[in-house]
Order: C-alpha cells, then structure tokens, then sequence
C-alpha cells in the first residue's frame, strides 16, 4: 500500500510543491570558464544582455606554490577581479586536487582536506564578489570515482565527501560568514546519493542542495524533485541547478525556458545555464566566441527581464499543459498543441522574445504571454482550445487514477514499486519504477524495459487506460527499442483482454488504431514485452491517447 500511496504522490501536483518558503523565479547564472581561458569579449558582450552572475573555479593547484604561498601569475587565476570591476557576482567551484596532497588527486586525507579548506577559505576572503561556495563537482559519477580514487562504494565516498565539507564549511565561514555554502555534487537527480550524504549528516552543512540535472526532461524534472524531498533534511531545503544545458541549439530556447518554470515550482533558488560560451563540448552557449550573444541568451535576457526572482505558482490547468505564472504580469505556457486567444492588451512572445501572431501551444516551445497592467489568466484574458488528449504515458508518469501502470506475468498483474535512482550499478541516476525479483525491469518517463523468465515466460510492460464514460478514441504509440535488442520487442494493443492489434519491432515505429470504441469501464491496454529474450530491450516508449474525430 505504501508503494501505491508514493506513485500517487508523485502523479499529484498538489503533492509536488515545496515546503520552504514562497516560490519564485530563481537567481539566474552561467557556468564560465574562466579558471582555463579570460574571454573579455564573451564578458563585454554577456553584460550588456546582464549575464553578470557566474559559476567559475580559481583552480587550486594554479594558484597556490608548492612552498604554499597564493600567485596569481595570469588572467585565468586573477580574472575574479576583472569581473568584480564590472559589479558581477559568482559562485567559487571548489573541486579539484593539489600535488603536495594525496597525489594530486580530490582530497581525501585529513591533511589534503584540511589544506583544500585553507586554500578555498583564503580565496573567497580575497574575493568579495564571490557569495556562495560550492564544494565538489558530480562526485556521485563513475567517472570521478575512478579517476580521483575515491571509494566505489556510494555510502563510503558520501562520508568522504561529508568529511571534506566538514573541514571546508568551518574554514571559509570564519572568513565570511554570509558565504552560502553549496553542497551535494549531483550528476543528476540521483536520490540514493542523496540519501548516502544526507544520512552522513551534510544537511547541517549547506545552504542548497546542487544537482545538475542533464538527464532529465523540463516536464519531470518537479515530479523528480518530489521522490528527492521525501529525503530527511531535503524536504524544504533550497536547490541549486548549478548546470543544466542542451546540445540542440534550436531546441534550446524553449528548453531554458520550460526548465527555468520547472525549476521555480520545484524550490529551485539558483540556476546557472551551462555553457556561458563555447567549451567545446556541442553543448549550446549563451554567447559566442566574439561575445555576440544566441538566441539561447537572448532567452536568458528574457527571463532576466520578466521572470526572475517574481514570485510563482503553477497554473497548470490540466495533466497535459504546463503553465506558471510569474508576477502580476507574465505567463508561461505549453503542451499538448491546441489554440490559444489572447483578450486585448496582452502579447505572446516565443522563447526568443519575437511576437506571436497566431500563438498555439506546442510541447517544446513555449509561449511568454505578457500583460499590460494586466495579468494573463487562463479560462478569463487566456483561452485554449478544447483539450483532445485524454492520457499520455509521458505528461501521467507515473500514472494514477484512470490510469494505471504494472507488470504482466502470465495473465497477472504485478506492481511495479518507486526505486530511488543510483541505488545499484545497471540503473538509472533518477528515480523510476522497477520489480523486486527481477532488477533488469525498469519504466521511466518515455521508456521502459522488459524482461523474460524463459521464450515462452515474459514480462510485460502494461499501460493501462479506464473509460471514465462512453467515448471513443485514437491512440498514438511512438516506440524506439534499443540498436541492442537482440530480437526487438512486441507491442499490443488490448480491450478488455482482446488483442486489437500486435506488432514486433526492430526499429523505431509509430504505431496506433483510430476509432477505438470504448463503453464506460472498458480498459484498454498497451503492452509492451520480449520478443523471445529481452536482452538489449530497452525502448523509448510514449502512449497517447486522444478523443477521435
């Protein structure tokens, strides 16, 4: 039953909204690289779109000599002050090793961390412009692990992460004590690392828990946060997105845009787009090698201007539509394509600020509607078109309600159960839905993963639908197995447990009936298995259901 109120609490947007203080949009940042290379032209011409706020290291194996004294031989260790002369503000990354202590490598010993204190404690009493430290960078990651010989072990590299704050925290409040400390070092939204450092006793350290949430889409990133505070100590503690970004830079735009309303209904106080400029990673900056500033930083200026620090609340008004108002004046809105009429006196603008003519609704571009003296309020100065979608697999996760979601092993449904995300090796650094005897079986928002007990023995994937009246429908499934899948997958198409329609797949598909009657109680189900075996399964899955006609 436990399991069952959880998947209904994460469904719940009422269950979604933080207990800390007033939501508002967060402070907004950029993630620079200033520590490797100054780029006074990226800076010129991110001040004038007011990009003054920035997320940066002084590398501290630059700076300090090995006889311990502090030099600032280059514009890469002294550029803090040349920000500082231009009233910017940052965020002081603390993550990297030094060679007088424990090889090089992130401190571990009580020496090295005690000297990595010093140093960081020493640099922001230098540096007033610096308002916040942030110790450690994506330590939950494999990669770090491996690389800085920290313990594999979750729960052990937590304590050695705790133990490290403990010297830090201490040391550079003693220099500043306003300084926010920024803590957690999260790739993702990773809940048993959460849990790992929480249990070690960080809650009483820091100021905002740091994720970088790359693995996850604007739409789940609230109902991630949601299995996140059921954390002790994270249930109203401040979050701090100090990276998020994307590769596609035409999608980008609306990303940043969708993301920053996420993020001020999720407790979010500070967010810093990653890149500032160009790394060389693909992922898209806000401005360019000369300064000339994207089109993802003319979204940033837009934000600036009407979003930020404005209190907001979520007025969403149905599953499928996401939507958070900011201010008196400013709304932000998408989902499921429909109309939208605006009253006289209000304006939609796109995620770059150009005017909208004919605005609809869209589930990657949102829409900034902006009032005159006026607020844009849905269902008064706001209308939509009628909502067509009645269920979708991906605005519903994890479904409740009409909707339902479990496993089938010969005829017999199986609940699937919350698990918190990198919990083990194999599986996902964000919460999803997985069986207790079989680990391989895995459902997320837009994919999932069967299994098989034997060829003629599967698990399958149910997504389950209950007509609420007499209706009829359309459905709409989009599937993608993985290169991997030794023999693809199956799908079907089910009616009070008659087989509508059955498919096996290879490769990507869009799938679906039309005119599908169904009477009041009728269900109707998308099944997902094996083909045979399950190895490589893993498939991009969406189901969408919409009133026919």
């Amino acid at each position: 039953m436990k399991h069952a109120v959880l998947a209904a609490c994460l469904a719940s947007g009422a269950a979604m909204a933080w207990a800390g203080p007033g939501l508002q949009g967060p402070r907004l940042g950029a993630a620079s690289n200033f520590g490797q290379s100054w780029q006074p032209q990226a800076v010129a011409g991110g001040a004038e779109a007011g990009i003054l706020r920035f997320r940066d290291e002084i590398i501290w194996n630059h700076v300090e000599q090995m006889d311990g004294t502090l030099r600032f031989g280059s514009t890469r260790e002294a550029y803090a002050r040349m920000l500082s002369a231009r009233d910017a503000t940052m965020t002081l990354l603390g993550y990297t090793g030094h060679p007088r202590w424990d090889d090089g490598r992130a401190p571990q010993s009580e020496e090295g961390q005690a000297a990595f204190a010093r140093y960081h404690a020493q640099i922001v009493g230098m540096f007033p412009l610096i308002d916040s430290l942030e110790i450690g960078n994506e330590f939950n990651s494999h990669e770090f692990a491996e690389h800085e010989g920290w313990p594999d072990d979750l729960a052990e590299r937590a304590r050695t992460y705790v133990r490290l704050a403990l010297q830090t925290v201490p040391a550079v409040h003693a220099e500043r004590p306003d300084l926010r400390i920024l803590g957690g070092a999260a790739h993702s939204i990773p809940v048993a690392w959460a849990e790992a450092l929480m249990a070690a006793g960080l809650g009483d350290l820091i100021d905002a828990f740091v994720l970088h949430p790359y693995t996850t889409e604007p739409e789940q990133f609230v109902r991630q946060v949601a299995r996140l505070r059921q954390v002790p100590g994270l249930e109203d503690m401040p979050l701090a997105v100090t990276e998020f970004g994307t590769r596609d830079a035409g999608a980008a735009p609306g990303y940043l845009m969708r993301y920053y309303c996420q993020m001020a209904l999720a407790g979010v106080t500070q967010a810093d787009w990653y890149p500032f400029s160009p790394r060389g990673d693909g992922l898209e900056p806000l401005v360019d090698e000369d300064g000339a500033l994207t089109d993802t930083g003319a979204t940033y200026a837009l934000i600036r201007t009407h979003l930020e620090g404005r209190p907001a609340r979520d007025v969403a008004p149905d599953p499928f539509t996401y939507a958070c108002a900011f201010g008196p004046d400013a709304l932000v809105i998408w989902g499921a394509p429909r109309a939208v009429s605006l009253s006289p006196g209000l304006e939609a603008l796109d995620a770059t600020g150009q005017p909208m003519a004919a605005p609809v609704l869209s589930r990657t571009e949102p829409l900034l509607i902006l009032g005159d003296g006026i607020a844009p309020t849905l269902d008064e100065n706001v209308a939509l078109g009628v909502q067509q979608v009645l269920a979708d697999s991906y605005d519903q996760f994890p479904q409740a309600g009409s909707a339902d979601l479990f496993l089938r092993r010969g005829g017999e449904g199986l609940p699937l159960e919350p698990r918190p995300g990198q919990e083990r090796d194999g599986v996902p650094w964000t919460p999803y839905l997985g069986f207790e005897q079989d680990g391989s079986v895995m459902v997320g928002a837009g994919w999932a993963v069967p299994s098989a007990w034997g060829p003629e023995d599967p698990l399958e994937i149910v997504h389950r639908y209950t007509a609420p009246a007499d209706l009829t429908l359309d459905v709409e499934i989009s599937a993608r197995p993985s290169s991997a899948s030794e023999d693809g997958v199956s799908i079907a198409l089910e009616r009070n447990g008659e087989v509508l329609s059955h498919d096996v797949l290879t490769g990507p598909r869009q799938l679906g009936l039309t005119s599908v009657n169904l009477h009041a109680g009728d269900v109707l189900d998308v099944v997902l298995g094996p083909n045979g075996n399950s190895a490589g399964d893993h498939t991009d899955l969406r189901i969408t259901l919409r009133r026919a006609g």
